[in-house]
Order: structure tokens, then sequence, then C-alpha cells
């Protein structure tokens, strides 16, 4: 009986509220904010619970239409220290816009433009392997514009989202820069999809970085089919080199191969026995060919193996960036005159078959 006439008493004192003026809103308020706190209490925690950012607005919307002296105790649910802060923060954003310059302020230095984002981030996207010095040294050789690599890096980070599923020149050695013309060349192995051992024989200029040629065998090689490797690599090339760099490798010793060093007067320079880092052009550009090609594609036969390669040798002298040439592929003449791409009207070229897409002229 004693709780019908208190919920009889309320339910009169709701009634005379509601003929108030703005009666009906403060009664409305009050429902709403309790029982936004009733749910916030019967969340499952063992201790006070954390308010969420949509129970802040409620409860700062609803005090809008309650009478103070009803929201204290209407605010069962809260703690003071969150209406004192709330009332910190409404009256520091009461000062903050008293007393704000009403003028606008000089706007800073400008960033890139969002044509220019949206080339970072689309090469970016098509090429995942590549770094932030790797894609400003091809952003400047499509379009001729300079681009630091930390510009690079601070549009990365705000602008590209990955898939779920020290710029400069490298070091070189003073046999790199000597007058006369110095080729290195080097053997290595890799297997087809039928497992079967393949190897390939690159010649490479040392001056200039650029690919000669690749030879391929299937099998054992021995010294008749190292010269035929190396004669196939270097077939349509105008003119020989003076000195050509190799390693220990006992291949290179055969008669049959000195033979044919003399019949092209090419004087043969050995590498530091046991020593990779003496031999540090043609150790890196194995790597890059690794890495970059042979780990991402795979092969039947010789032939097969070498149109990937024939491939892969125009991509890296024609459009493939160098740091140590500053940007610049190794077929292109840094005196050149070089045809830039509009960064508003461009198209993406496919090299490697889709492996790799760089921006060029439209």
């Amino acid at each position: 009986m004693r709780d019908f006439v208190i919920l009889l008493v309320h339910a009169i004192v709701t009634i005379c509220r509601l003929w108030r003026p703005n009666g009906v809103r403060s009664v409305i308020a009050e429902s709403v904010l309790l029982k936004q706190q009733l749910l916030i209490l019967n969340r499952s925690r063992k201790r006070a619970p954390n308010l969420r950012v949509y129970d802040r607005i409620i409860v700062g919307l609803c005090s809008l239409f309650i009478k103070p002296t009803r929201l204290i105790h209407s605010a069962i649910g809260l703690k003071p220290s969150t209406l004192l802060s709330l009332h910190h923060a409404l009256i520091n954003r009461k000062y903050r816009i008293l007393f704000s310059q009403k003028r606008r302020r000089k706007s800073g230095p400008k960033g890139p433009t969002k044509e220019l984002i949206d080339a970072i981030v689309d090469t970016k996207q098509r090429n995942p392997t590549w770094g932030c010095p790797r894609i400003a040294q091809q952003i400047a050789l499509a379009f001729g514009i300079s681009l630091d690599k930390d510009v690079v890096r601070r549009v990365l980070a705000n602008y590209y989202k990955p898939d779920p599923d020290s710029c400069g020149p490298s070091w070189l050695t003073f046999l790199g820069h000597i007058k006369d013309s110095l080729w290195s060349l080097d053997l290595f192995r890799c297997e087809s999809i039928a497992l079967r051992t393949h190897w390939i024989l690159v010649v490479m200029d040392q001056f200039t970085r650029r690919i000669i040629g690749f030879g391929i065998h299937a099998g054992d090689v021995d010294g008749i089919a190292l010269c035929r490797m190396f004669n196939h690599a270097i077939s349509g090339q105008k003119s020989i080199p003076t000195y050509l760099s190799s390693d220990n490798d006992p291949l290179f010793l055969f008669e049959r191969w000195n033979a044919n060093l003399r019949i092209l007067d090419v004087a043969e320079i050995k590498t530091v026995p046991y020593v990779p880092l003496s031999h540090p052009f043609i150790e890196r550009l194995i790597g890059t060919v690794r890495r970059e090609y042979l780990d991402r594609v795979m092969f039947w036969t010789c032939s097969d193996l070498e149109n990937k390669l024939l491939d892969f040798q125009n991509y890296y002298n024609n459009h493939r960036t160098h740091s140590s040439r500053e940007g610049r592929p190794p077929d292109q003449d840094s005196r050149g005159s070089q045809l830039f791409a509009d960064i508003h009207s461009y198209r993406w070229q496919s090299q490697c078959h889709g492996l790799y897409q760089i921006p060029v002229a439209a």
C-alpha cells in the first residue's frame, strides 16, 4: 500500500510538471537520462563502468532541458567529477570563442598537390616492395618533379593503406670508375617448376650498372658450356671491354675459358678469395634479380627462362631507378633530355608482364 501511495504521488507531481512551461521537454529528458544510466549500470563490469562517447553526448543534451536542482537528483549514475569536467570543458570553449582571433591566420607552406599524392600512393599500391627513396626517384624520372624521400614517407603514412590479403649513391670502388671499361660476371643457380637446375651467367657493366646479358645452361657447367654462355650473353654488343672482373670460382680456371678471353683480347681481374664484398656490384645485381624477379615468377624450360630474363633486362636497363646513378636508369645519359610526364595526365605502363607498373606520359 505504501509503494502504491508513493507511486501515485510521483504521478501527480509529474502531471503538474507537464503543465508548466517546457515541462514536457524536461520530463522526457529526465526519462531518457534515467534510462541511459540504467543501461550504463547494467553493463557487466567489476568496477565502475567507463562512459562512452555517446553516453556523454546523451547526458550533455538532456542536461540542457533539466533544471539544476532536478539534475542533481537524476544523475545517480554519474560521478561529480564527470559533471565538473563537462562544466570546465564548456567554460574553456566559451572563452576560446570569445577571445580567439577573428581574422584568418596566414597559411603555412603548401604541401604536395593532390595529383602528386595520388601518384605516390598509386606507385606504392602497384609496387608494394618499393621503398621511399625508390618511389621518389621514380616520380622524379617520370614527371621531372624533385621529390624528397621524407615527403614520400609522410604521404604514405597519411594516405597509404596496405591491402589485408638513405637516399644517395652507394659506395664505389676505384675499379668501377676507371677510364677503361670494366665488365663483371658471375654465376648463380635457380630451379624450374620441374625442379631442374639451371645455371645463369650474368654480365654487367660495372660503371653504368647496365646488364649486358644473360647466359643460361641447364645441368652441370663445364668449360665449353661456360664459354657458350658468355658468348651468348655478350652477343650483339658493339664493343668488348678492356677488363673483365670475376671471382675465384674453379669454373673460371678452365683452359677453354682462358683461351676464349685471349681471343677476345680481354684481361681478367680476380677478386679477393672468399670475400664476396670485393665483388659488390655483381653480387648486388644477383640479389636484385632473385628478390625482385626470380623469387616471384616460375619457369619451365631454358627458353622460357631466357624470355623472362630478357624482359627483366629491358626493365632494369631502361626503367628501374638506381641510387648510385642519382635515380637514373643505366641506359639514360645524365646529360640527355628526358621526356617527363604531366602529373595531371599520365598512364601506367606494365613491365615484366605486370610485375611492375611505372607512370609514363599519356
